[in-house]
């Protein structure tokens, strides 16, 4: 049998929740990279399994919403719901702390700025405690976006009074977009020990991606259940 997670969830769905959907324009970074496996679990909810090896996302965007300016990093786990691989939300960052729409569920107030630099892309995400996490992407080149997967996301939805796990679908329309190999993540001091951003730190980048176009997530939805027999 798989290992499932053992992150409780109930507590966990926003008030107010907002199915969303959410729609960004303007340009995103998505960081995959290996996690460890006792850290992976702690984290994960109780209906998803884990993959082989670990691993962990960052997806951190900085663009234009309802054509107002929209800054946010998700940290996330790789999993599987329902037989299909997804991206099981674990914390976001965003301006006000509040949830947001779509990638419902746990989120600190703080800020997330992209800078280029001579050799690559710099993310810094913090809060009021100073750096959270930083990324950073050397000698990005271009590809065809086509060659890049985006998986849906598991987020947390209230549901007959309690939480329930909802699955928001993704869709990407890129207009560029550039590899990076050996990919930095790695928590910063404002993350103590009990942060999943120092709990879930890379131990071996996996493959980062820099792109621009709109991305929409959700709307997040409670998966009907599937009556046997």
């Amino acid at each position: 049998m798989p290992d499932r997670g053992l992150r409780a969830i109930e507590g966990l769905a926003p008030s107010p929740f907002d199915a969303g959907p959410l729609e960004i324009a303007g340009r995103w970074v998505q960081v995959t990279f290996e996690v460890d496996r006792d850290a992976a679990m702690r984290w994960m909810p109780a209906d998803v399994t884990r993959p082989v090896p670990c691993y962990g996302r960052l997806l951190a965007v900085d663009g234009e919403s309802g054509g107002r300016p929209m800054r946010f990093a998700a940290l996330a786990l790789g999993g599987r719901f329902r037989m299909m691989p997804r991206n099981v939300l674990v914390e976001a960052v965003t301006a006000d702390g509040a949830a947001l729409p779509a990638l419902a569920g746990p989120a600190l107030a703080g800020d997330v700025r992209m800078d280029a630099e001579s050799d690559g892309l710099a993310i810094a995400i913090t809060t009021a405690e100073g750096v959270l996490a930083e990324a950073r992407l050397p000698a990005p080149y271009a590809i065809e976006p086509a060659m890049l997967r985006w998986d849906g996301w598991v987020v947390y939805a209230p549901n007959n009074g309690g939480t329930a796990l909802a699955e928001a679908l993704v869709e990407v329309r890129a207009t560029a977009a550039r590899l990076s190999k050996g990919a930095l993540f790695a928590p910063g001091p404002a993350a103590d020990r009990s942060s999943p951003w120092r709990q879930l730190r890379s131990l071996l980048p996996i493959s980062a991606c820099a792109v621009e176009g709109v991305l929409r997530v959700g709307p997040a939805a409670v998966p009907a259940q599937v009556l046997m027999g």
